[in-house]
């Protein structure tokens, strides 16, 4: 019963402080002005202690500053605009089972959820929830006249003219920029501290290198690696024979690149396009320049490789990768053994690994082999 009586007394004196006093700030010559904002929160469902907590130091300050005679302006503002409401939107939509749940628990009426679906309505809908449920309650000091939205007309075009402005100035640089990216919902704006890999949390981006090797047919083999220093050492390429490749064009050069490698591709570079197909097979036997030593190398059927995992094109340097040394000499052993589809057996006896490293941990002119031979539990058995 108390709790409902202290309940009553704080709605009266807010609805009396709401008609009674106002914040707008008023244009004032004869006294200092002092302008404060806080970040403006993003539209991404209800607001929580840590929230108001920031915005409560921001209204502490401008009391102070009142109080020392300042002409003080308080806005709000909305960020509407960023990829969060949307996100909201399309998971209320889906009827997501945690978004529904968490929406009713904070009290939030049941034919409202239905017309949350909209982004425009969930946008207005929680700017009102933002300022009635949250700001007046806490009896913040903010000019509501001057509330802004990231969405509004008015606020885009100044951003325009901001970067406008900065154009002019010299002050923009243009370059490619890597951001996290879904498929069936574009960007995707991912909170770092953010732990749910399903929520695009604790996804760092991996980054190779692509070594571009000439092949056949005015071809481009690029390897995607993650050690491009061994590029020395590469003894042949690898490429799955049962996969069906795309010829994507990729400035003004025919690039080799599985499906999968092709639509990233086309996610980061953009002005990619199919211009053909080819069976891995087609090219097992044919031979490709390494970049750089312009040394030939053959082309080696890898149905090991992952077509999923970067360009579907791996190149090989068994002197110092374990795999690449397994998977030579197994095919080693598959051709000793008589298994030469592709008359390969002259070709690939003759290969041996290229030391391009030296340590003293493994002097030897092999270490990948010796760490296989010595490690095998490790790397699993092989022909060798």
């Amino acid at each position: 019963m108390a709790e409902n009586v202290l309940v009553d007394i704080e709605r009266k004196w807010q609805r009396i402080w709401e008609e009674k006093v106002r914040w707008e700030a008023e244009r004032d010559e004869t006294r200092e002005k002092f302008f404060l904002i806080f970040a403006y929160p993003g539209i991404s469902g209800y607001l929580h202690v840590g929230h108001m907590r920031g915005f409560t130091y921001a209204d502490v300050i401008c009391r102070y500053k009142r109080q020392r005679g300042y002409s003080v302006l308080f806005p709000v503002g909305f960020h509407a605009s960023g990829l969060p409401a949307i996100s909201l939107a399309k998971r209320i939509q889906r009827g997501d089972p945690s978004t529904i749940e968490y929406l009713k628990r904070n009290g939030c009426p049941e034919e409202e959820i239905e017309k949350l679906k909209d982004v425009s309505y969930l946008i207005d809908f929680f700017s009102k929830v933002y300022i009635n449920d949250y700001w007046k309650r806490f009896g913040f000091t903010i000019d509501l006249s001057r509330a802004m939205s990231t969405v509004s007309p008015g606020y885009k075009r100044f951003i325009t003219w901001q970067f406008l402005k900065l154009n002019q100035k010299g002050l923009l640089t243009k370059k490619p920029h890597y951001a996290p990216y879904c498929p069936n919902c574009g960007p995707v704006a991912v909170d770092p501290s953010q732990t749910d890999v399903s929520e695009g949390g604790d996804a760092d981006v991996l980054e190779y290198s692509l070594l571009l090797f000439e092949g056949p047919q005015q071809l481009i083999l690029p390897a995607a690696t993650l050690r491009p220093e061994t590029l020395f050492g590469v003894t042949n390429m690898w490429l799955n024979p049962d996969v069906e490749y795309v010829v994507a064009e990729v400035d003004g050069r025919g690039w080799l690149l599985s499906r999968e490698g092709y639509v990233k591709l086309s996610y980061q570079m953009g002005d990619v396009e199919e211009v053909g197909k080819i069976k891995g097979s087609e090219l097992i036997g044919k031979s490709c320049r390494v970049p750089y030593t312009n040394r030939e190398v053959p082309i080696l059927p890898g149905p090991f490789v992952d077509p999923k995992v970067a360009t579907g094109v791996v190149m090989s340097v068994p002197a110092h990768a374990p795999y690449d040394w397994i998977a030579l000499e197994d095919l080693k052993g598959e051709l000793r053994e008589g298994e030469d589809p592709w008359g390969l057996k002259s070709v690939v006896e003759g290969i041996m690994p290229i030391t391009i490293i030296k340590s003293r941990k493994y002097p030897m002119e092999d270490p990948a082999g010796h760490l296989v031979k010595s490690e095998r539990p490790l790397y699993g058995l092989c022909r060798a």
